[in-house]
């Protein structure tokens, strides 16, 4: 991590100076206070796990709304503080297992334990027939890297076999892509985006724990389940009408089944010289789609800016959760306290900062707790494209995610370092509060291009996705590093994530709210404007 300009912390310094009275009191108790009662109530039993197109969404969009009011926002949407989203949930039935040809031979493998495959379309029925498979790497195409997996390759009528991750996490090497932190280029969102872009009829992603970040409980989950799009023109007829995932050792399996090494091609893909190669394998399948429409809501609420009001920066805090799902240890509702009620509670105790200082901002400031965030960060990219201000006057983005009842931290963990010079003022905000920044422990597992950031990343908004993470102030850095592992082995998407006011502590959450009230204040407060840094691959 480079050391911050002289220049830039001088700036900095003096943009805090403005932008903030001196001797700057803040009342914890009060803003402690509001967070255990916005969390309690947003992840209460009585929310239902706050799934979208659910009662639980009604109770707590209901709820976050009346909160915005109470504080004093003003609505964003004309008169009101609700977005509708167009929504659309397409099921893809399978059959019990897939059939390759091979040879002239059927190979079959399991749909759950194997492989696991959809249609992202509305079309009712999808028919692929006889079409070929090729392994194309790792499905990308970034001209910066002066890397194209696609390059001589055509696949139109054909279904890409693709690598997760990029090709830095495997060579480590920070001249390659970023070395082992993820890029966007290896989210399976891009290798599915770009598969359509080539024309590909599907695309299927070989599945490792590993680089891709999570187990495959989690990738092959989506065969003969609802999962949930943005309703558009895209699902009428897309190109690439086949997305699916394949287990390692299926993938396996299928090489040798053709004649080839998986491990040996997979090495070769990861060098520049890799040539694109058929499987010598081809599928037939018809898929059944149940398609069902529905409508869910953002939720957000602003302050106007005094001097500039068209400019404006944005917190965001998903609201929605898993719902009510398989029971474990009896209990079948999915609170999600940790993810996300206590980044809702955060942004809503930042607004009140906001709306209670004496020195009001210059530029707007947005606050909107997005829906379907678990679903594929839908509500964030529908606002971004159906904004009511102009999205180009957007100036910043502070996303918050995933909180851990700890109490105080030392640090602030930035998830996706160096995208912007945001970094470098909150390294002069931190400081101010005896913090220092830290990296993300696990940046291989792409965080940064997870979360609600990454539909304003995309539209051209510097953002940032940090928090007090790696270094519990009593606990010390190794025992919090073991805590986090704990927390992702035991609690993320489990009933478990619950608060507990006796045994949690939010004492870093009100931390993080101070901080990020600064740091915000530091834009809407002066004429400062974030830039991207070069090297990010959302500079334009």
């Amino acid at each position: 991590m480079k050391r911050i300009n002289i220049y830039l912390a001088l700036l900095f310094f003096i943009l805090l100076a403005c932008s903030h009275e001196s001797g700057n009191k803040y009342d914890t108790q009060k803003i402690y206070k509001n967070l255990e009662g916005d969390i309690l109530t947003i992840s209460a039993d009585s929310m239902l796990g706050r799934a979208p197109f659910t009662i639980g969404e009604e109770r707590a969009t209901s709820y976050i709304a009346g909160r915005m009011k109470e504080i004093g926002l003003n609505p964003v949407f004309d008169s009101s503080y609700f977005q509708d989203v167009p929504m659309v949930s397409i099921t893809s039935e399978l059959p019990s297992s897939i059939d390759f040809k091979v040879n002239g031979s059927n190979f079959s493998l399991k749909v759950d334990d194997d492989i696991c495959l959809w249609s992202p379309t509305v079309k009712k029925e999808v028919a692929i027939t006889n079409s070929p498979l090729v392994f194309a790497g790792f499905g990308i195409n970034a001209p910066e890297y002066g890397w194209n997996d696609y390059a001589d390759l055509d696949v139109k009528g054909k279904i890409v076999v693709v690598l997760v991750n990029d090709p830095g996490y495997y060579l480590k090497d920070s001249s390659m892509f970023t070395g082992y932190a993820m890029t966007y280029y290896g989210r399976w969102r891009y290798k599915f985006e770009e598969a359509e872009r080539q024309g590909a009829l599907g695309c299927v992603i070989v599945h490792e724990d590993g680089p891709a970040g999570y187990p495959w409980a989690v990738a092959g989950s989506k065969s003969n389940s609802p999962i949930l799009y943005l309703d558009s023109k895209e699902l009428e007829n897309p190109t690439c009408k086949l997305n699916g995932w394949i287990t390692l050792s299926a993938a396996r399996k299928l090489f040798d089944e053709v004649g080839l090494n998986y491990d040996e091609i997979k090495q070769r893909a990861i060098t520049k010289e890799f040539k694109p190669l058929a499987l010598n394998a081809s599928l037939n399948l018809k898929i059944r789609n149940k398609v069902e429409r529905s409508l869910s809501k953002n939720v957000a609420g602003y302050i106007k800016g005094t001097e500039n009001p068209d400019e404006f920066i944005v917190y965001t805090a998903h609201w929605d959760h898993l719902g009510v799902g398989k029971p474990v240890n009896g209990d079948s509702i999915y609170n999600g306290a940790s993810d996300n009620a206590a980044a809702v509670a955060w942004m809503l105790s930042i607004a009140e900062l906001y709306q209670n200082s004496a020195i009001k901002p210059k530029r707007s400031v947005v606050f909107l707790a997005p829906t379907a965030e678990e679903s594929g960060l839908f509500g964030s990219e529908y606002f971004t494209k159906n904004c009511p201000f102009d999205i180009s006057n957007a100036l910043a983005c502070f996303n918050y995610d995933v909180v851990l009842f700890i109490g105080h931290f030392k640090d602030v963990t930035v998830t996706g370092y160096g995208h912007s010079n945001l970094d470098s003022l909150l390294e002069v905000v931190a400081k101010r509060h005896n913090r220092y920044i830290d990296l993300d422990p696990n940046p291989e597992n792409g965080m940064f291009y997870r979360s609600d950031q990454l539909p304003f990343l995309k539209a051209g908004v510097p953002s940032m996705f940090a928090k007090g993470y790696t270094h519990q102030s009593d606990l010390g850095k190794e025992k919090t590093l073991e805590r986090i592992n704990s927390y992702w082995q035991n609690t993320y998407h489990k009933p478990c994530d619950e608060f507990n006011p006796e045994k949690d502590n939010l004492d870093g959450l009100v931390d993080d709210v101070i901080l990020f009230y600064e740091v915000g204040d530091a834009i809407a407060g002066t004429d400062f404007k974030p830039e991207f840094s070069k090297k990010s691959e959302f500079f334009r």
